[in-house]
C-alpha cells in the first residue's frame, strides 16, 4: 500500500464525490477511480457505497479513513524529526484536557516561538483517555492530563496549578441558588460525570468522608468535554461534575459551585519513556522546565 494511495483515498473521503476529488488531486478522474478499486482488491473489501451523486465509506472505509490519517500523520512526524539540525524547526504535538493548567504549556511554547520562530504546534483536546491513547500511538508528543493519571510508565513532570472541582448547574435551575456542593446535597443531584474509564476522576467517597460513594450518585449520563454538557446544565435537565475555568462556562447562564468541603485536582505533562524526541520537542521540553523554574 503506498502512501500515494492513502492520500488519493483521503482526498476521496473528504470531497465524496470522485470527479471532485480528481481535480483537487490534479489527476484524471478514471486514473483515481482505477486506484481506489485496486486499493479495494488489495484489502479484500470495500471502502466505498458508490451512487450517481456521491461516493460515500462504507463501515470499513471509516475504519480505513481513520487508520490513513493516523499513518500519514506519522510520516510527516518522522520527516520533521529527521530533518535539518541547523535551526530548530518541526512540530510540537499537545494532548490536552480541558484544564486551566494549558496556560503553563501555551506560556512555554509562546517563549519557545520567540527563539525558534520555525516551530509550530498541534493542539489535540479530549478527556484522559482520548489524549493517553493518542500519547500511547505516538500521535501526540506531550499529554497534559488531569489526576489521578498512572505515571508510572512516563515521564511528567507536576503542574504547580490546581484546579477546584465542583458541579456546573444552570443559573435559573433548582440548584442555581446554592453557593456550594455537600455531600448530601451532591447525592440528591442529576449527575453528567466524565466518561473517562481509565481512572477514578474524583476519590468522593475520601472528600465526604465515606458518606457518598459513586454508587450513591444519581448519574444520568456522561460526557467527554463540557461544552455540550453545560447546555443540559442551562436548561436544569442535569448538573456537570466537573472543574473551574473553563471558557464554556463563563455565560450569565451558568453557575460554578464548589464542592464542599473543598477538592482540588492537580495535573501532569506526561510522555513516553526513551522517546527520542524531535529537535522540536526537546526544545519544548527544555522551555517548559525553565516556565516551571520560574
Amino acid at each position: 500500500m503506498e502512501l500515494r494511495t492513502l492520500n488519493y483515498f483521503l482526498a476521496v473521503a473528504r470531497e465524496q464525490n470522485m470527479t471532485e476529488a480528481a481535480n483537487v488531486l490534479h489527476v484524471t478522474q478514471p486514473t483515481l477511480s482505477r486506484q481506489m478499486a485496486d486499493l479495494e482488491r488489495q484489502l479484500g473489501c470495500t471502502l466505498f457505497v458508490r451512487t450517481n451523486r456521491a461516493t460515500t465509506l462504507t463501515a470499513d472505509g471509516m475504519r480505513l479513513r481513520q487508520r490513513a490519517e493516523e499513518i500519514l500523520q506519522l510520516v510527516r512526524q518522522t520527516e520533521d524529526e529527521m530533518g535539518t539540525r541547523e535551526e530548530v524547526a518541526g512540530v510540537v504535538r499537545i494532548g490536552a484536557g480541558q484544564t486551566q493548567a494549558m496556560r503553563v504549556l501555551t506560556d512555554a511554547f509562546a517563549e519557545l516561538r520567540r527563539d525558534h520562530p520555525r516551530v509550530t504546534c498541534e493542539l489535540y483536546t479530549g478527556n484522559a483517555d482520548a489524549v493517553e491513547e493518542r500519547l500511547e500511538r505516538g500521535l501526540v508528543d506531550f499529554a497534559l492530563m488531569l489526576e489521578p493519571v498512572d505515571v508510572e510508565k512516563y515521564d511528567h513532570l507536576e503542574l504547580p496549578t490546581r484546579d477546584t472541582v465542583g458541579v456546573v448547574v444552570g443559573t435559573h435551575g433548582p440548584w442555581g441558588r446554592l453557593d456550594a456542593v455537600t455531600p448530601d446535597v451532591l447525592a440528591r443531584m442529576p449527575l453528567l460525570v466524565s466518561s473517562r474509564t481509565t481512572h477514578r476522576s474524583y476519590d468522593l467517597a475520601a472528600w465526604s468522608g465515606g458518606t457518598v460513594s459513586p454508587a450513591d450518585l444519581n448519574v444520568v449520563g456522561t460526557f467527554d468535554l463540557i461544552g455540550n454538557a453545560a447546555l443540559l446544565a442551562e436548561a436544569g435537565t442535569a448538573c456537570v461534575l466537573g472543574i473551574s475555568h473553563l471558557l464554556e462556562l463563563q455565560t450569565s447562564r451558568l453557575r460554578f459551585l464548589p464542592l464542599e468541603p473543598a477538592l482540588t485536582t492537580g495535573s501532569v505533562v506526561a510522555w513516553k519513556r526513551h522517546r527520542l524526541f524531535s529537535p522540536a520537542c526537546q526544545a519544548f521540553l527544555e522551555q517548559l522546565r525553565a516556565t516551571l523554574a520560574e
